[in-house]
């Protein structure tokens, strides 16, 4: 079920998907795998040899389903007679909602968005758009390669109404779904569940939820115990390629959200969904996608791997990085569509103000999870530093007065950055800083005082600044202390690579200086421009800038 799924099973009393506990996501992939290990299994092998199942307009027959209206959801039998047969499905519907909640005419829809047409490709319908993005429909015990598309009264439950849903017990003999925890019980077919009531079964985002509920099986038939994550967003791209994808909210209003985490929010699966249909728009020339749901391996690793076999000259951080930029940008230039969606208009992504103020802002990045920050280029300008302890990878999405974007700048991937709008002759700047990693990344920014501030003296422990600025051949960096401190005094290029250590030692308290010379670590000259240089003295920390200017 798209947001229920099969684990409602186990389910109390909740009235919202969006409440559900840890443990129905493990249980959620864990009935998967139950109904996996039957695969090829005699008794399987048995029904194969049948045979083949064929059903004709008006033939009946009586199915398994829940009744969705009480929770814990109970098994019931309903009959339901066949209304259509196309040459990839049959259409079921229960008898007791035909001609009250579903016609014929509903049916001759239905049949014509899954065989014939979908949204945004009038020659083929949602079932042919899946198999070709995702693989082939299993066939493990009916003998009969069409799907079966069983419309009935799913009902709803304290105000939450239920669309569709996949129940990998149909992969299984009705004797192996009793043996599976929590039994359950088989129609021993492959099938998809949908509404007819109290949701109608053919608006427009019912008929698109047909391809996300065929996706499930077909990821079940490839892989079914990939992580859910990852199953989702194949789901959600099959909304976007059949043309009505779901709303785009949620996530843009909160970007630094773990791509792998799930935690059966709204924002979750928008964040998969835009993932995987940025993936498909530019990576999927070669197949990937459907190479990728047939992958052994899950998750980032099944990712990975791909990556590596499809595209050998890109990393998974490249196409995660990219991916942000195009969610903080949405263009065709700069970047020849690069960092476009062809199929998805997006909303403004939400992004932190820098703050000119000299003190640090710390901030945290989850795994594999993005934060944007901007800033407005207004007078007197501010430049910025950004440290983490941890290496993030930075991008600058430079803007000219009439909002257009004229550059994407790679900073590159470190732990320090200077960030001058100024510089790249910015009228604002977007920052886009990226986590590619399984670990969380904390982050701080402070505005670079230039040496030529008017800064007022202060008594405690501080950076006072460093005379000449600018100079040729050396400099002397002066600071004080209010107490006895370990002093570090590190000097970075424009690119924040570290470039120098001037101090690392145990100091007394008083005023201080130290000069440089204009050399890195290895006695040899930098070249001409912008420094920084950061004391860290006990907790206290600044930052400032300095200028070298070529030597004649």
């Amino acid at each position: 079920m798209k947001y229920i799924l099969i684990t409602i099973l186990l389910l109390l009393i909740l009235p919202l998907a969006a409440t559900l506990p840890p443990e129905w996501r493990a249980l959620q992939r864990d009935l998967g795998i139950q109904a996996a290990q039957y695969k090829d299994t005699p008794e399987h092998q048995a029904l194969r040899e049948r045979t083949p199942r064929h059903y004709n307009v008006g033939d009946t027959q009586i199915f398994w389903r829940w009744n969705l209206s009480v929770m814990p959801p109970l098994w019931i039998q309903t009959s339901a007679t066949c209304r259509a047969v196309g040459e990839h499905c049959y259409i079921f519907v229960a008898d007791s909602e035909w001609n009250v909640h579903m016609t014929q005419g509903n049916v001759d829809t239905i049949l014509f968005r899954l065989e014939d047409s979908t949204v945004n490709d009038p020659t083929q319908g949602a079932i042919e758009m899946d198999i070709g993005l995702f693989g082939p429909i299993p066939d493990e015990l009916d003998n009969d390669p069409r799907l079966i598309v069983f419309y009935s009264a799913l009902g709803s439950f304290q105000g939450t109404s239920f669309d569709g849903y996949f129940s990998p017990y149909n992969q299984v003999t009705e004797a192996q779904a009793q043996q599976m925890n929590p039994p359950g019980h088989s129609n021993e077919c492959e099938m998809i569940y949908m509404t007819c009531y109290p949701l109608s079964p053919v608006t427009p985002i019912r008929l698109s939820v047909l391809a996300h509920e065929l996706a499930h099986l077909i990821h079940w038939g490839q892989d079914a115990n990939e992580e859910t994550w990852l199953n989702e967003g194949c789901a959600e791209l099959a909304m976007v390629v059949y043309g009505i994808p779901d709303p785009i909210t949620g996530f843009p209003s909160a970007p630094d959200n773990n791509l792998t985490a799930w935690n059966q929010t709204f924002a979750d699966y928008v964040k998969v969904m835009l993932f995987f249909t940025y993936l498909q728009e530019h990576y999927d020339s070669t197949g990937m996608i459907r190479s990728l749901v047939e992958n052994p391996s899950n998750g980032i690793v099944s990712l990975i791997q791909e990556i590596a076999i499809h595209y050998p000259n890109l990393t998974f951080a490249d196409i995660f990085c990219n991916w942000n930029i195009a969610n903080a940008l949405d263009r065709l230039t700069p970047g020849e569509g690069l960092y476009n969606y062809a199929q998805l208009a997006l909303p403004s992504f939400t992004m932190t103000s820098l703050n000119t103020s000299p003190a640090l802002n710390n901030q945290t990045i989850q795994p594999y999870a993005a934060d944007y920050l901007k800033y407005n280029v207004i007078q007197p300008a501010s430049s910025f530093s950004l440290q983490s302890n941890f290496p993030i990878r930075v991008s600058t999405l430079i803007f000219d007065s009439p909002n257009n974007c004229t550059e994407v700048r790679e900073e590159g991937t470190g732990t320090f950055f200077f960030l001058d709008p100024v510089a790249a002759g910015a009228y604002r700047v977007n920052y886009v800083l990226s986590n590619p990693t399984s670990s969380s990344i904390t982050y701080s920014y402070t505005s670079v005082v230039s040496n030529d501030d008017n800064v007022a003296p202060v008594t405690g422990t501080a950076l006072t600044g460093n005379s000449p600025n600018p100079f040729k051949c050396s400099t002397n960096i002066s600071y004080n202390l209010k107490e006895n401190l370990p002093v570090r005094i590190d000097i970075f290029n424009s690119r924040g690579q570290k470039v120098r250590t001037l101090v690392d030692n145990n100091q007394i308290a008083g005023t201080h200086s130290t000069a440089w010379n204009g050399k890195d670590d290895n006695r040899i000259p930098v070249s001409a421009g912008v420094y920084l240089y950061r004391l860290t003295a006990g907790t206290y920390q600044s930052i400032r800038r300095m200028s070298l200017l070529p030597t004649e």
